[in-house]
């Protein structure tokens, strides 16, 4: 029997001290009946490298960028739940989410590890309604590595702590803190009737989900009515076959290479590449 207390991991992707995302994130542990060791782990404090595309890891070599990845996900697979928020930036999520997104083939790694873990997803917007596409960020992360949703929310909050200034979302915080380690289901109230993400794309067809990539249209009624499942989301051995075609692609690269270079080395010298003075 496992006595261990659990462990759940705020990643805080803000570089703002005490702001909306990390206090807001304290109040709902401070709501979870459970006990738990909260932690947090600011985002933007770490150096993410970009990824270089050689597909090291997807055939088992060690990542040759030099940086916190590696420190972020043992952080994440010991986790238990997560709190993930962040801000909202020019319509978008904070650039630091999708850093880590960008190396996002390192989470096959631990992907055994954090599959069917609970999370809350939190995004902090100023201009009133300005939510941009910054759930969406979010909710390609958790996604990609497995968790379990349990609530997505765009609060309005400008302002260091201007979040829980407000009652209304004082009481959410305080739900969010009780759902976390709960039995229940993400409600879907609207949005994608597979995984309940609200950015939607609008095709000729009806609608297809930006995360999951389900297809959908609606009903006499008003309500989504699913079609196909995008096949996306699902088991760990699921998921995984992303890596398998992705090591597909290596090897048809190394195939078709001859005919690659041939196609792509005439471009080479087109045009000027402008770079900061001193490079």
């Amino acid at each position: 029997m496992d006595t261990r207390t659990p462990t759940v991991l705020a990643l805080i992707a803000s570089p703002r001290i005490l702001g909306n995302c990390e206090t807001f994130a304290k109040e709902v542990s401070r709501n979870i009946p459970e006990a738990h060791r909260l932690r947090l782990l600011r985002l933007t404090s770490l150096k993410i490298g970009r990824c270089r595309a050689c597909y090291g890891c997807v055939v088992g070599r060690k990542c040759p960028v030099e940086d916190d990845m590696a420190f972020l996900l043992g952080e994440i697979a010991n986790a238990d739940a997560f709190i993930i928020a962040s801000p909202v930036y020019y319509l978008g999520a904070n650039a630091s989410i999708k850093a880590v997104l960008d190396r996002g083939f390192l989470f096959f790694d631990i992907l055994e590890k954090t599959h069917g873990k609970p999370a809350v997803l939190l995004n902090f917007y100023g201009m009133p309604g300005r939510i941009g596409a910054a759930p969406q960020t979010l909710e390609t992360l958790a996604a990609f590595l497995g968790l379990s949703v349990k609530a997505s929310l765009s609060i309005e909050a400008a302002l260091p702590g201007e979040a829980l200034m407000n009652k209304a979302n004082a009481g959410r915080a305080t739900r969010l803190g009780k759902a976390l380690f709960s039995r229940g289901k993400r409600r879907r109230a609207g949005g994608c009737p597979f995984c309940g993400c609200e950015i939607i794309r609008v095709v000729p067809t009806g609608f297809v989900c930006t995360v999951c990539h389900g297809s959908f249209t609606i009903g006499p009624q008003g309500r989504f009515v699913k079609g196909k499942d995008g096949g996306i989301l699902g088991s760990p051995e699921h998921i995984l076959l992303h890596r398998e075609w992705l090591r597909g692609m290596k090897e048809r690269f190394n195939d078709r290479k001859r005919e690659i270079m041939k196609t792509i080395i005439p471009y080479r010298d087109d045009g000027e590449w402008v770079e900061p003075p001193g490079k």
